[in-house]
């Protein structure tokens, strides 16, 4: 169990449906949500239990945990890394890790976050500069680094909002056309032998996300497990349906995984609101952090359990065959 300030050895108790959301971003990375605002929202939605986990910094993490501690809102310190494996990019949440933990045994992870936020600093610097340089005024950035350091996608959405490209896809072909670059990564093993060193949590995002690579298969998750000792994966999230769900809690429970739960939600609406996922969904991930969970009168998940998932989609009709001529 982690043991640092965040979460005290005293076990605290959730109801099997308490709501929780253990994935939240804020506008230190992509998101557009000021921490205090997301947990005056959680506190309104009668959310007690949220991780916030910015793109490779945990800008908003202390001001998120201390101002929560004034809501009745509990924070668990989180991150979401680019890493790599098998020659393409992950997500991988990592949670428990403070960025204020001054435990030598979370020095080389934090350190591997402040190299990968200060390479991420440099790409905003250089694709700010190409923009402007190709005679594409973006005075919206100025607006944007009030908020802390720039980060690419701060350089792509101000290439939206002042009328360059349509949408962010056009915005990093453009910076690429002009010689940028708007990502980099670390190998995943490395994350992974870091962030277990101070004691974090490894789960990896949105494997049923297509938009990054191909969706995580079984034999995709056995090669990583066989490589790389990650804790589980997010089987909640919001955009599956129950049938991915139902998938990605078998592969995690046949293998001894933890079971992540997160909305993902970048700001009210955006592209979703914090998500009122059952505790029992993650029960075994949350006592990790002291929180006892109680156990449901009925079975902890079945199709039909989340109001929020998103709907099957409808069969193809079938084509009638055309009789042949002649």
């Amino acid at each position: 169990m982690i043991t640092t300030t965040t979460f005290p050895q005293r076990t605290r108790s959730l109801a099997a449906d308490a709501p929780v959301d253990l994935h939240l971003h804020t506008f230190v990375s992509d998101g557009i949500w000021h921490p205090r605002d997301l947990i005056d929202r959680l506190e309104t939605d009668g959310i007690s239990v949220a991780a916030v986990c910015d793109h490779d910094n945990q800008r908003s993490v202390v001001e998120a945990i201390e101002y929560g501690q004034r809501r009745n809102v509990l924070i668990i310190p989180g991150i979401e890394c680019t890493v790599r494996w098998a020659d393409r990019q992950w997500h991988l949440l990592v949670y428990g890790i403070r960025p204020d933990d001054d435990r030598p045994e979370a020095r080389a992870f934090l350190d591997l976050v402040v190299r990968q936020d200060e390479i991420f600093q440099e790409l905003a610097k250089d694709a700010r500069w190409r923009v402007e340089r190709s005679g594409r005024p973006i005075p919206t950035v100025n607006s944007l680094e009030r908020h802390g350091p720039l980060m690419p996608v701060h350089v792509l959405r101000a290439m939206i909002a002042d009328k360059h490209v349509p949408r962010l896809k056009e915005a990093a072909e453009l910076l690429v056309k002009l010689g940028g670059n708007f990502t980099t990564d670390t190998p995943l093993a490395e994350v992974v032998a870091a962030a277990h060193e101070g004691g974090g949590i490894c789960i990896v995002a949105h494997p049923g996300r297509a938009d990054l690579g191909p969706a995580l298969t079984e034999e995709m998750l056995d090669q990583i497990l066989a490589e790389v000792p990650v804790d589980g994966i997010e089987c909640h999230y919001r955009t599956y349906t129950d049938k991915e769900t139902t998938f990605y809690r078998g592969l995690a429970e046949t293998r001894g995984l933890l079971i992540g739960t997160g909305s993902d939600s970048h700001g009210p609406g955006v592209p979703v609101d914090p998500r009122p996922f059952h505790a029992s969904w993650s029960a075994d991930l949350l006592a990790r952090f002291g929180l006892q969970v109680d156990a449901p009168e009925g079975p902890v998940w079945e199709p039909g359990m989340d109001p929020n998932a998103v709907p099957e989609p409808e069969p193809e009709p079938a084509q009638e065959e055309v009789p042949a001529q002649g």
